[in-house]
C-alpha cells in the first residue's frame, strides 16, 4: 500500500512506456513494485521531488538534497558537497537522483529519474540539447538497474541498442590480436583505450619477429575501428607486464600508466560498464532459458557473450556445461 503521492510519482506506467524513442525497448515489466522492493514513501521527500519535477531551480534542488540527507539516502558529507555546487546542475540533477536511489538498491525509483534524463535528451528542439556530464553513463546505469531488477531480456536489448557496434568492434579487434599472438607463441596481454587511441600489448616467443606484422595487423584493425589511432607493443612471453609498459615506445598518455598486471580495459567512456551489463545479464538470462529447456537459445546468447569477452570464465563455464 503506497500513499497517493508515491503512486503519482512512481507508479504511473506512462512514465516507463515508452521509456525511450531512440532505443525502442519495452519497459512494461518494470512496474508494478514487488512486496519486497525497498522504497521511501514519505510526504516530505515526495513533496520535494515533485516540486523539483515541476520547477527545476537551485531552491528545489536544495530541498531534494535536504530530504535525501534526512532519510539517509545521502550522507551529511555528500549532501554538503552537492549543495556547494548546486548551481552547476540542471537536467543532470535527475542523473544524481537516479544514482542516489540506485546506490540504495531502489532500482525502480532510480529508473523513474533516469527517465527524465532520457526524456530531456530525446525531446525535439531547435537549439542545443541539454548538457549532461556523461550521456552514455546514464544509459549504462539504466542497463544496470534493469539487470538488478531481474529484467534480463530488457537489460540485454537496452545495452546492445545503446552501445551500438562499438562493443562488437572492440571484441573483434581483441579476438584477432589474441589469435595472432597465440600463433607467435604468446597472447594478448592487455588493452588500453583513451579517447580515440588504443594500445594493445601482445607477447610472443620472438617479439622482434612478431612485431614485423604490425602494418598488416593495423590495416586489419582499421576495418573494425576506422577512426582509431592504434599502437601495438610486442613483449617477450615471460616478460612482466608493468616493466614492459615503462619501456613502451608508444605511451597512451605521457607519464601515466593505465595498466595493472591483469587483463583489463581502461576507458574514459561507459563502454566497460555496458560490457559488464551485457555479460552478467546474458549469463543470468541464459540460466533462465536453461531452466525453461530452451538450450539452443541459451547457447546462442552465451556464445555472443563469449565473443564479447573470451576471458569471462563464468561465461565459458556455463557454455561448457551445455556441451
Amino acid at each position: 500500500m503506497f500513499s497517493d503521492g508515491f503512486e503519482r510519482l512512481y507508479c504511473d506506467t506512462a512514465v516507463f512506456e515508452p521509456f525511450s524513442t531512440l532505443h525502442p525497448i519495452s519497459f512494461a515489466r518494470v512496474l508494478p513494485f514487488q512486496p519486497d522492493d525497498p522504497v521511501v514513501d514519505d510526504p516530505g521527500l515526495l513533496g520535494a521531488e515533485a516540486a523539483h519535477l515541476a520547477a527545476r531551480n537551485d531552491l528545489t534542488r536544495g530541498e531534494v538534497i535536504n530530504a535525501y540527507a534526512r532519510y539517509g539516502l545521502l550522507s551529511a558529507e555528500d549532501a554538503g558537497h552537492v549543495k556547494s555546487v548546486i548551481d552547476l546542475y540542471d537536467v543532470d540533477f535527475f542523473d544524481l537522483m537516479g544514482l542516489v536511489y540506485a546506490n540504495a538498491s531502489m532500482y525502480i525509483c532510480a529508473l523513474r529519474w533516469y527517465r527524465e534524463c532520457i526524456r530531456a535528451l530525446e525531446a525535439p528542439r531547435n537549439g542545443p540539447r541539454p548538457e549532461l556530464d556523461d550521456n552514455d553513463d546514464i544509459q549504462a546505469s539504466i542497463g544496470y538497474c534493469l539487470y538488478a531488477l531481474g529484467l534480463y531480456p530488457e537489460a540485454v536489448a537496452w545495452t546492445k541498442s545503446c552501445a551500438g557496434p562499438q562493443l562488437t568492434a572492440d571484441a573483434n579487434c581483441e579476438a584477432l590480436l589474441d589469435d595472432e599472438a597465440q600463433q607467435a607463441g604468446g597472447r594478448l596481454r592487455g588493452v588500453e583505450r583513451v579517447i580515440f587511441r588504443a594500445r594493445y600489448t601482445l607477447s610472443a616467443s620472438d617479439p622482434a619477429q612478431a612485431g614485423q606484422s604490425a602494418p598488416r595487423l593495423k590495416a586489419a584493425l582499421k576495418a573494425y575501428v576506422p577512426g582509431q589511432e592504434i599502437h601495438l607493443d610486442w613483449i617477450a612471453a615471460d616478460a612482466p607486464l608493468l616493466a614492459s609498459l615503462a619501456a613502451a615506445e608508444s605511451p597512451v598518455a605521457e607519464g601515466e600508466s593505465l595498466f595493472d598486471p591483469v587483463w583489463i580495459v581502461r576507458d574514459n567512456s561507459a563502454l566497460p560498464r555496458h560490457k559488464l551489463n551485457l555479460l552478467f545479464a546474458s549469463h543470468a538470462w541464459a540460466g533462465a532459458l536453461i531452466e525453461e529447456g530452451a538450450i539452443p537459445q541459451a547457447r546462442q546468447l552465451l556464445s555472443e557473450a563469449a565473443l564479447l569477452d573470451p576471458s569471462a570464465a563464468f561465461i565459458q563455464s556455463r557454455l561448457k556445461t551445455l556441451g
